[in-house]
């Protein structure tokens, strides 16, 4: 009698056990330690590994079983909930430890972006393009090895570092409240919206704040529209304002806006990440140079001009590599510094990473040899990828 098929996905993807315990060795199941890999060979678990490629046959015909997730309107509405009761700040006020694993307000963001795994590098790879018979069965096994539950955020995980993909990350929505209530912001300007997280915290934050936010990319817009017209949200998003366009075609209308408290923003990374649609920046401004010149620090000022001479300009950015080193960071604190603005905070927020990002990164090393004399060599090496941090400034006076 031939062996039973494996269940539908559904009762193996989130679910604890439901891989381990189709293993032919008892000590697997419902067992939370790593298993050997020579416990997993395919002499000794044919089943298992049989099942294996039926499920990643079956995720290969259906990637959206493991790139796309529907919530509940229930269970959206309890998540903006955890997002408006988080804490954020202790009791003096300062901003507490804040952890991108930990994230109130993204099963909304997660519900209504469900092109987010489309979009691609500047190698023109996505997170869904790796999804293959053997990239899947390979992150099935590996799964099977380290974890106890075959979660589709670790099988993504697995399939972006075998892809050489960073972990592809939403701007966090309780980071966005920490920030607007630690500078206390009641107005805040987004000139690059991207996911909503910005959005949902600068809502969260208290019952007085307002967004005003651009967004050029008429796929992610759509969805923002989504978001704000949920019914988990009917009581907030009258104190929100899209534009459905870029920055550059938005700054005549915002400086005819009242001034702002806050700029807050995750910039594009240059040509780190293509969208699915829409006019953006490096199209525009292929070079970086150009883009630095003509794009970057005319936004920058464009927003600072919008500030109240009080107010605060917040920008999420991080040097970075993709076919040559970028020192956006660098270069966003120096247009700052000329500008007459200075670094007055840094937020960081744990365990992120942009898409294009590669964990395995070339790094100088210094050799010493026997005789003592020195040598730089470059060497590829398995990094953990640096916090992303939010820089504040304020202006001198």
């Amino acid at each position: 009698m031939p062996p039973p098929p494996p269940p539908p996905l559904q009762e193996i993807l989130n679910v604890q056990y439901a891989l381990r315990n189709r293993s032919t060795n008892a000590k697997h199941h419902n067992s939370k330690e790593s298993v050997p890999a020579d416990e997993l060979t395919e002499d000794l678990q044919p089943q298992l590994h049989a099942d294996i490629k039926a499920i990643a046959a079956a995720i290969v015909a259906d990637p959206d079983s493991i790139l796309t997730t529907s919530y509940t309107e229930q269970e959206r509405r309890v998540d903006w909930i955890s997002l408006k009761n988080k804490k954020v700040l202790s009791a003096a006020g300062e901003i507490l430890p804040l952890d991108s694993r930990s994230k109130p307000g993204h099963k909304i963001l997660d519900h209504h972006m469900r092109h987010f795994w489309d979009v691609k590098n500047y190698k023109g790879v996505n997170v869904r393009s790796l999804i293959t018979l053997a990239a899947m069965e390979k992150a099935l096994l590996q799964n099977v090895k380290m974890h106890s539950t075959p979660y589709v955020s670790e099988l993504r995980r697995m399939l972006t570092m075998m892809g050489g993909l960073g972990n592809v990350t939403k701007y966090g929505a309780a980071t966005t409240k920490a920030i607007v209530q630690y500078f206390d912001a009641k107005l805040v300007l987004d000139p690059c919206i991207g996911w909503g997280g910005r959005m949902l915290g600068t809502l969260a934050a208290d019952t007085d704040t307002y967004y005003v936010g651009c967004e050029p990319d008429p796929t992610t817009f759509a969805a923002l529209d989504a978001i704000v017209t949920d019914p988990v949200m009917y009581a907030d998003t009258d104190r929100v304002h899209l534009l459905p366009q870029t920055i550059e075609d938005s700054l005549l209308e915002i400086q005819g806006m009242p001034k702002f408290d806050m700029v807050l923003t995750s910039p594009p990374y240059f040509n780190l990440e293509i969208y699915t649609a829409g006019e953006q920046s490096t199209t525009k401004y292929p070079t970086w140079d150009d883009w630095v010149t003509k794009w970057l620090r005319p936004t920058i000022l464009g927003c600072l001009a919008a500030l109240k001479p009080t107010g605060t300009s917040c920008w999420s950015v991080k040097n970075f590599r993709t076919n040559k080193a970028y020192p956006l960071a660098d270069t966003v604190k120096k247009i700052h510094e000329i500008a007459g603005w200075r670094l007055v905070k840094t937020v960081a927020m744990t365990g992120s990473a942009r898409p294009g990002v590669s964990r395995i990164q070339e790094v100088e090393e210094e050799l010493i040899g026997k005789d003592g004399t020195k040598s730089i060599v470059k060497v590829k090496k398995e990094t953990r990828l640096s916090e992303e941090e939010t820089f504040c400034f304020k202006r001198l006076f």
